[in-house]
Order: C-alpha cells, then structure tokens, then sequence
C-alpha cells in the first residue's frame, strides 16, 4: 500500500490531454489513449528533455512539441524522429513508464516496485475536488487527526460523512489533499465538505508559516 499515491482524479485525463502530475518530486506526464489505456510516464522527452506534458496526445502516441519525437501508448517507445525519418528508432529508445491503475475515481501510481493494493474500507467511495496545500504530507497527515488506513491515508468523519483522505506527497514541501466520500453525491454536502477541507488547509498553512 505505501507505494501507491493518487495522482489524478479520473476527470484529469481528458480526451486527447495531457496531465502535469507530481510526486515525490518526480514530474509525471499522464495521458489517456483512445483505447482507454493509462500511461503515467517521466515528464521528459528522451531528446532534450523537454517536458512531455506540454506535448500532443494524438489518441495513441504522444508527440514532443519540441522536436517531435514520438512515443507509443503502452510502450512509451519512441516511434518516429524527425530528424531520421527513414529509419526506425532503435527499440531501448524507451521512456520510463510508472505502474499506475484507476479505482474510485483516481488514478493511483507507484514509483517503487510494484506492490498488491489492499482496496479501500467498503463504501461507495467518491472524490471530492483536490486541495493542493503548501505544507509537507506529514505535516498534513499530523493535522488532520484521523484513523491511520496506512502511511499516507487516513479515516475521518465528518459530521455525517465518512471520509477517506489521501495525502498526495508532490515534494518536499507542498501536497495536496485527495479526499473521498462515501455515499451518493450531493451537491450540498460536497460543497459543504470542500469548504471544509479549505479551512483545514488554511490551518495547516498558515501552522507551517515561519
């Protein structure tokens, strides 16, 4: 479980998008292909290293705005450089891929080996809108008081509402906090929750202020 962190929520990855994500000071690029298929790969082209995430996402490949390498769905092998059209890229010409899957309507990664993932207490679990917070994930993790699930998540209860909170560790110093609600949506009580969450965050921001 301590290996996997949400990234995105699902709605993120929209059609022909492209994602910036973070963690653990790591940039990530995430994209959808039009078969469905998730690819969370290093923010970086494998040329000059320029970020992918400003790239063009074609439904399957992913184009380099630079110079205009090309990497394929799945593989995130290179298929094409400009500069050498005639030939092929060799098959190492490979960017570095994340295991990655999609639950609850996040999109959930690891950037160490890969781990079983022991889903969620049962519920009828839904996200509610993400707090990025300037504070370390611990820090967060500290203030919000909850019933520790593992490293970085928590059980916590809200008046009537019954929460799971995922702190997103981005880098050293910054987070977000990826909150989600058992029960059917309601716009009131999401709304309700999110200020919620927004005063939690301006506590612990202004706690870790110097």
């Amino acid at each position: 479980m301590t290996n996997w962190h949400p990234i995105a929520s699902s709605t993120d990855l929209a059609l022909r998008h492209v994602y910036h994500a973070k963690l653990l000071g790591q940039e990530l690029a995430a994209w959808r292909a039009d078969d469905g298929h998730v690819n969370i790969w290093q923010n970086r082209c494998l040329h000059r290293g320029v970020r992918l995430s400003i790239g063009l996402n074609d439904g399957t490949e992913l184009k380099c705005q630079y110079h205009g390498w090309r990497y394929a769905n799945r593989t995130a092998g290179c298929t094409y450089i400009p500069a050498h059209p005639e030939n092929a890229p060799a098959r190492r010409v490979t960017n570095r891929r994340f295991a990655n899957f999609e639950r609850h309507g996040l999109v959930w990664a690891s950037l160490g080996a890969d781990e079983d993932f022991a889903d969620l207490p049962e519920g009828d679990w839904s996200p509610l809108r993400a707090i990025p917070v300037t504070a370390p994930a611990q820090m967060v993790l500290d203030q919000l008081a909850g019933e520790k699930l593992w490293s970085h998540a928590l059980r916590l209860d809200i008046q009537d509402d019954r929460l799971i909170v995922i702190v997103q560790p981005l880098d050293e110093q910054t987070s977000v906090i990826r909150a989600l609600r058992d029960g059917t949506p309601d716009d009131a009580a999401v709304r309700r929750l999110n200020r919620i969450l927004t005063s939690i965050r301006v506590r612990i921001e202004d706690g870790a202020t110097p």
